[in-house]
């Protein structure tokens, strides 16, 4: 069964708000675990030395928290491991590789990855192959620091080449290595319209390792219970599998930016009423 201490609480939403207040915030919430967004203006990597990562580290241990998975910003960003300039990608898999080490001093042992943007005038096959070599490049250094790399599937906006649960399971049969899984997005999901968290759980298996529990109409990846998702149906799919891993909340709409402990403290409260737990 499903525990309240396997929600994540995040700080995608949180942005107009400092990292400090944030954690301060979960902490009044009773999240003891977090999914750390790395981006700007909370945690932008290249103004991090290692001793500013380590005293991050420091403020969200003496608060009692755990970072459970480091997600870097590469939608907005110039970061794509399948594009057709060699060098795009050999810095693509280089900011990776950096955020991986990152995360081991965080004491964290999750770094999401995707493919990037594909172009939709690329060859498919190409496009797939270049993508394939970067990850493998990437689980190097996902294996040397301890680091599983849960791979999340982008909506058809971004890649027709990696948008349904059997593109994760196929490129991680192809890239062979043990740190490479799969992450269920349920809003992501629901936007592309093909799969089911019953098509990841069956693709995926043991290798379903990270889910973003988020509601959305789909779009938007909203507090659940305030979209059209079947969230009671993913988390009953989930608890039928004795699902053991986090569920992140990765709350993207604008309307929670002003206030983003009420969302997130509804959104633990969706959780409670159904665990039963407080």
């Amino acid at each position: 069964m499903i525990q309240l201490s396997q929600v994540a609480a995040a700080n995608y939403h949180y942005k107009r708000y400092s990292m400090d207040y944030f954690l301060d915030s979960v902490t009044r919430l009773g999240f003891l675990n977090i999914e750390l967004w790395a981006s700007g203006p909370h945690f932008h990597l290249d103004y991090f030395t290692p001793q500013d990562v380590k005293a991050l580290q420091h403020k969200i241990k003496e608060r009692g928290l755990k970072v459970i998975c480091l997600t870097p910003e590469q939608h907005v960003y110039p970061v794509s491991i399948s594009h057709p300039d060699p060098e795009y990608r050999k810095r693509s898999v280089a900011f990776f590789q950096r955020h991986i080490e990152a995360a081991a001093l965080l004491e964290c042992d999750k770094v999401l990855v995707t493919t990037g943007i594909a172009y939709l005038d690329a060859d498919e096959n190409e496009a797939w192959k270049w993508c394939q070599e970067s990850l493998s490049e990437i689980c190097k250094t996902a294996e040397k620091e301890g680091v599983l790399l849960p791979m999340e599937a982008f909506t058809f906006y971004s890649t027709h080449v990696f948008n349904r649960a059997a593109h994760i399971a196929k490129m991680i049969r192809e890239v062979g290595s043990p740190n490479l899984k799969g992450l269920a997005d349920t809003d992501v999901m629901a936007t592309t319209g093909k799969d089911t968290i019953h098509d990841f759980i069956r693709e995926l298996g043991d290798d379903l390792s990270h889910v973003h529990f988020v509601d959305g109409n789909p779009g938007g990846h909203l507090v659940p219970g305030e979209g059209k998702l079947d969230m009671d149906e993913v988390l009953k799919a989930l608890n039928e599998i004795d699902y053991k891993g986090y569920l992140g909340l990765e709350l993207l709409d604008r309307r929670y930016i002003l206030e983003p402990e009420l969302a997130m403290r509804d959104a633990r409260a969706w959780f409670a009423e159904r665990l039963g737990e407080h």
